[in-house]
């Protein structure tokens, strides 16, 4: 079951916005906050990356893109956006920098190298939002704070540990949680995609199988949906899969 084919595609991404970071310091200042490397990045990509509690603890995601010396980071909108800009404001001081933002911003994101434009994709088709959101419950994708406890996340629960940190660049926030976690392997649990028969539980609430806890509910698409769940029981439900039980609740995925 894939809901985007394997063609090259997009997607409009509602409620997003943008923090701007500009000035001659502009690089140096992001590049000792947020979790991935910024020498990666060129005026034709995207990097996904993360900013981190001094604890190690998810407090946003945004995908970056640079014009000039100016660095776009597309992040949840509206009210979030506005959290980023001020935590980032925070680490100021008197870097040479300037930092505002915009609430709302209309975002393409293409798929399957996940990049993303400020418009459409002409050569591509576009997808709705459902299919996107399915894809990427499918492929363990977080989607910020629908799946994310802010401030209490780490990054290996929601997946990202491997696709926004660059474990060779140095210093950031929180850096040393997420490095011990990674290097000692460290993390006991973490998104799984899961099928569902029936209306699946609220955000937050309890997923039970007859007596058997099996994580808790995150972000969610018709019947399907991400789950916090230990590595023991996604063992166990890929044992269930490979002996076709007739299960309510379904491993998704590999």
């Amino acid at each position: 079951m894939n809901p985007v084919d394997d063609k090259s595609c997009f997607v409009t991404l509602p409620q997003r916005g943008i923090v701007r970071v500009s000035g001659p310091e502009a690089s140096k200042f992001l590049q000792n906050l947020v979790t991935n490397d910024l020498d990666r990045l060129t005026s034709a990509s995207t990097i996904h990356a993360c900013l981190l509690s001094p604890q190690g603890k998810f407090l946003h995601d945004f995908y970056i893109t640079k014009d000039g010396g100016t660095y776009l980071l597309n992040c949840e909108g509206n009210t979030r956006t506005e959290d980023l800009a001020k935590r980032l404001g925070f680490y100021k001081l008197r870097s040479k920098i300037t930092i505002d933002h915009i609430s709302q911003v209309r975002t393409f994101l293409s798929l399957p190298d996940w990049q993303i434009s400020y418009s459409a994709f002409p050569l591509f088709p576009e997808v709705s939002f459902e299919n996107w959101d399915k894809f990427r419950i499918l492929h363990g994708r977080p989607d910020g704070s629908r799946d994310a406890e802010i401030g209490l996340s780490t990054l290996a629960e929601l997946n990202l540990d491997t696709t926004t940190v660059s474990y060779t660049k140095g210093c950031y926030i929180g850096q040393e949680l997420v490095a011990r976690m990674h290097n000692r392997n460290l993390g006991k649990k973490h998104l799984v995609a899961l099928e569902f028969d029936s209306p699946q539980p609220a955000w937050g609430e309890e997923i039970k199988m007859e007596d058997l806890s099996l994580g808790y509910m995150r972000s969610s698409c018709q019947k399907m949906g991400l789950a916090l769940m230990t590595f023991e029981t996604e063992e166990f439900l890929k044992q269930r899969r490979e002996e076709n039980k007739d299960d309510p609740v379904r491993l998704l995925g590999q």
